[in-house]
């Protein structure tokens, strides 16, 4: 690949067929990692297994590893996060969400992907781009959850960290479990959104305006519904307009 060519617009990107709009995002994000990467084609590369002497693997030495590790703990409960109704690329993506996992600009710079200076959010709005920022706090891609707000009924303040903000969006309609189901899906489809308008501005250059971002959420969401549960009482009219109305759940 080096020698193709892994720059943008590089040989090694030359594909059999055309890329799925989903696709065409992994590869801008790794072409971001393979930015800074330099290979010494005279240096031997080979594996080193630092957690012995000798540098050679041992089944012992990884167990005592794991075995004196920390326990850490999702920031969110696992049974909560596979969402039955929600795409699995989707549910994948939150989990990444959850662990702080994506490859936001404050986390590029930590790995030494990208230098200081490119560090502010693709927004423009001059603040880091983090995952709480992006997701929740950015006064312009973050703006989107007013109108989401709006759609469904409710009035809420944003926490500060995206996995509060979960629990939080999933209760605000109370405590009914199909409620908070739908809710969750439509949480979903607003952070997947979200990420995919700020892929498009990063490495595409456009940007819709947010009115058309809330659009899209209101058609995966109503998508992903349906697909699941075809006798659901409502059409994509009375879901764009009052989804929990239509439902006789309001």
């Amino acid at each position: 690949m080096s020698q193709l060519g892994w720059g943008e617009g590089g040989e090694a990107w030359r594909w059999r067929r055309r890329l799925f709009a989903w696709e065409e995002e992994l590869v801008g994000e790794f072409i971001l990692l393979l930015a800074n990467v330099t290979l010494q084609v005279n240096n031997e590369d080979k594996w080193l297994w630092t957690l012995e002497n000798s540098n050679s693997f041992t089944v012992r030495s990884l167990y005592n590893y794991l075995t004196i590790q920390p326990q850490v703990e999702l920031p969110v409960d696992v049974s909560s996060i596979w969402h039955k109704d929600v795409s699995l690329k989707v549910v994948v993506f939150v989990w990444r969400l959850f662990w702080d996992r994506l490859p936001t600009k404050d986390n590029l710079l930590r790995r030494a992907v990208i230098n200081h200076d490119a560090r502010m959010c693709v927004a423009g709005c001059d603040f880091v781009e983090s995952t709480p920022h992006l997701f929740l706090h950015c006064n312009i891609i973050g703006s989107v959850w007013h109108l989401i707000y709006r759609w469904i009924g409710v009035s809420v303040t944003n926490p500060f960290y995206v996995p509060d903000h979960f629990h939080q969006f999933g209760y605000s309609g109370g405590i009914g479990k199909k409620r908070r189901s739908i809710l969750q899906v439509i949480w979903y489809a607003t952070v997947w959104e979200i990420w995919k308008e700020r892929n498009n501005k990063l490495f595409k250059g456009k940007e819709n305006p947010v009115f058309q971002v809330v659009d899209r959420i209101k058609s995966i969401s109503y998508m992903w519904l349906k697909a699941k549960h075809i006798t659901l009482p409502f059409n994509l009219h009375g879901w764009w307009h009052s989804p929990f109305t239509i439902l006789g759940i309001g």
